[in-house]
């Protein structure tokens, strides 16, 4: 009996992004060893050789379009066979990257030919990177087209040299594929230190393998470039390739439990906890504003500081009756008041992944009530009594008084990174972005900066709901404070959940 126990117990423990029990022996290690124990199990790859990599490419670096995933310059369009001849400027020819470069490791196998770390890029842009280390500068001697790479003197406390930085939708990119060269190759990152430009940024040890300024700044680069359905989709085909993993990439905030503030924690394969440690929640009772499925959009919040938004990752938290914000996460910005035919933006601080702010005042994000259904989903604004709508086929955002018609409607999904994608109903090859360049949200068909939705909590803690009489229905919270289930039976709220602690009706109850 024990042994079947045991055999089921491991059916049902998988990792994310199809993984299995792919990670299962760093199950409960934690800070160096965690490192190790990932070492151990990623570091036994297929070489696929130097050659390999251009048909591999096809597979790892296609975009939608099917042409080549560059993530040097955002106006190349390159098919798979532009990779001969040379280049005057950019948009030439692309060719392979050693994101880091091949001289920190003397060329050597299987190195040079590691896929996650080698991606194709504009040669131009290629050779303008030299072997400069990444990095950040604010003084750049070049850069490329629209300004979307960089070279120049570092802008980063620790370092004065010149340095190679990469666009913002790339940087977390790159820190992840750096923390799995410092991983995979633990027993061989120390001596590279000696190699080339190699000394600015390693530190001649096995951990923490980089230095304290650089280890700062990817850390940085990883939050605030948190992982994307495009790393997800490259992390799969990588191992169809070379038959290995980047943890990076499958556990978001991983790099936390290894360099970061959760180097005490234990990491569990199969049931993942990425988000900084709590301290146990005191519950304070209050409910959530209108539960029920249709929202009153005569019901005024009251403006406070006290209000607090979590990050929503599932598209099962996209509940109608509660209030969210729209937020550009890498901006660190909250859609706000109308602007002409704009949404305005509001700055906000991101925290572990909630978001405490005063809201519906000039100045702060505008919350905005989830109403319709699946497929047809409202957003009202209690302040202007109106809801978010786009009334014409342009780079707009708009109000209606009505909620009846498609231009007030919209399908909402949410991916496992959180990146929200908000598209019209009417005008269904829009959604809401937002736009840095002029800052605004608005509907685009270009890929500008994405949103994420974050779900009002409560002013402080968790509030649990006490059931009624009638139906003794309940609130289900993580310990976090985050809303898992809404107003389910009491005696079936637990089933079928991850194990973990959460909180019902101001208790705790473990799920084994």
């Amino acid at each position: 009996m024990l042994s079947l126990l045991v055999l089921v117990v491991q059916l049902f423990a998988q990792g994310p992004n199809g993984s299995g029990t792919y990670y299962r022996n760093a199950n409960g290690q934690k800070g160096k060893s965690l490192k190790t124990a990932l070492f151990q199990i990623i570091s036994t790859h297929k070489d696929i050789g130097y050659k390999g990599l251009y048909d591999c490419y096809k597979k790892t670096d296609k975009r939608a379009d099917g042409k080549v995933w560059d993530m040097y310059s955002n106006t190349t369009n390159y098919s798979f066979t532009d990779n001969n001849g040379g280049y005057k400027k950019e948009g030439d020819m692309y060719n392979r990257e050693h994101s880091l470069p091949q001289s920190w490791f003397n060329e050597a196998s299987p190195m040079k030919a590691d896929i996650v770390h080698v991606v194709p890029t504009d040669g131009y842009v290629n050779n303008r990177r030299s072997s400069f280390p990444f990095g950040e500068t604010n003084k750049p001697t070049y850069s490329s087209n629209n300004g979307f790479s960089k070279v120049g003197p570092s802008s980063v406390e620790g370092y004065s040299g010149t340095v190679f930085e990469p666009n913002d939708e790339y940087k977390g990119d790159f820190a992840r594929i750096y923390f799995y060269m410092a991983t995979c190759y633990e027993n061989r990152i120390a001596s590279w230190a000696l190699n080339g430009t190699a000394y600015t940024v390693l530190d001649g040890t096995p951990y923490p393998a980089y230095k304290k300024w650089y280890i700062n700044m990817l850390l940085r680069w990883a939050k605030e470039d948190p992982v994307s359905q495009k790393e997800i989709d490259r992390n799969n085909a990588v191992y169809v390739c070379q038959q290995n993993r980047n943890p990076y990439v499958d556990y978001p905030g991983l790099e936390q439990y290894v360099w970061g503030d959760r180097q005490s924690v234990a990491f569990s394969y199969d049931n993942y906890d990425g988000t900084n440690p709590n301290p146990e929640p005191t519950p304070d009772p209050g409910p959530d504003p209108d539960p029920g499925t249709d929202p009153d959009p005569g019901t005024d919040p009251t403006p406070t500081d006290g209000y607090v938004f979590s990050k929503v990752t599932s598209t099962a938290d996209v509940v109608p009756g509660s209030y969210y914000l729209i937020v550009c996460e890498g901006e660190k910005q909250a859609l706000a008041e109308k602007n002409n035919d704009v949404r305005g933006n509001a700055a906000v601080t991101i925290s572990n992944a909630t978001i405490t702010t005063t809201v519906d005042v000039s100045g702060k994000p505008r919350q905005l009530l989830l109403g319709g259904t699946a497929g047809a989903y409202t957003f009202y604004d209690n302040v202007d009594k109106d809801y978010l709508a786009l009334t014409v086929n342009d780079n707009k955002l708009q109000s209606s008084t009505s909620a009846t018609n498609a231009n007030a409607q919209w399908t909402v999904t949410v991916s496992s990174d959180g990146v929200a994608t908000i598209k019209n109903c009417k005008f269904t090859d829009r959604e809401v972005r937002y736009n840095k360049s002029s800052p605004r949200f608005a509907c685009y068909k270009s890929p500008l900066q994405t949103v994420s939705l974050y779900r009002r909590v409560q002013s402080t803690g968790i509030m649990p709901v006490k059931p009624s009489a009638a139906d003794s229905r309940v609130d289900v919270f993580t310990v976090s404070g985050v809303l898992v289930r809404r107003q389910v039976v009491r005696s079936a709220a637990l089933n079928g959940l991850a194990k973990g602690v959460y909180i019902i009706g101001g208790k705790k109850y473990a799920v084994e």
